[in-house]
């Protein structure tokens, strides 16, 4: 665990961090408003790893800016909470009980554990799954800002499915083999079809 002066009063899901880190996104100053306004925020290492998954994947961040977004932002004033077996054990029988994934079942059993009452998400069924155990969900988002970042999402993002891998392999190319890039561009109609 990374020290703190505050104590633990906060959980935070991996969208909250994610669209904080997105220059851009309608969601990026709410989410970066939200950490600066409290204290106490906590996380687990599966959070900050599925962070790194899906700003790579889905919102093709490169790897290493990624990871120096990441490793900075967890270096701030959030608490990076360790796993021993015992967590890790209950996290699984939530999440396969529960039918969550395990970075959320992992954050829900660490914000119960530590006697949080709040816990930072955008995912609607870890919200509601907040209250029976008196945590109280909290979200930047609201409807409006939902619909806003639906439709930056698809002007700037594949859609997903085909398009999406099709352009990942695309950057793929990109990095290695430019023609090879440029002609797998072409033959898919920029990444809309298999060639």
């Amino acid at each position: 665990m990374t020290s703190s002066s505050s104590p633990l009063e906060r959980g935070l899901d991996t969208m909250v961090i994610v669209y904080s880190l997105l220059q851009g996104h309608p969601a990026a100053l709410p989410c970066e408003q939200l950490l600066r306004s409290h204290s106490g925020w906590f996380t687990s290492p599966i959070v900050l790893a599925e962070a790194k998954h899906i700003l790579t994947r889905v919102y093709s961040v490169d790897g290493g800016t990624a990871t120096a977004k990441l490793l900075q932002f967890a270096a701030g004033p959030v608490v990076l909470l360790d796993l021993d077996q015992a967590a890790v054990s209950t996290a699984f029988s939530f999440a396969d009980t529960q039918g969550f994934d395990l970075a959320d079942a992992v954050l829900l059993h660490l914000t119960r554990q530590h006697g949080a009452g709040h816990l930072a998400t955008d995912d609607q069924r870890l919200a509601q799954a907040c209250l029976p155990f008196g945590i109280t969900p909290t979200s930047p988002l609201d409807a409006a800002l939902r619909q806003q970042a639906a439709t930056w999402e698809l002007a700037h993002l594949p859609l997903k499915g085909l398009p999406r891998i099709l352009r990942r392999v695309y950057q793929w190319f990109s990095q290695t083999h430019s023609q090879a890039a440029l002609d797998f561009w072409s033959h898919t109609g920029a990444a809309s079809h298999l060639p």
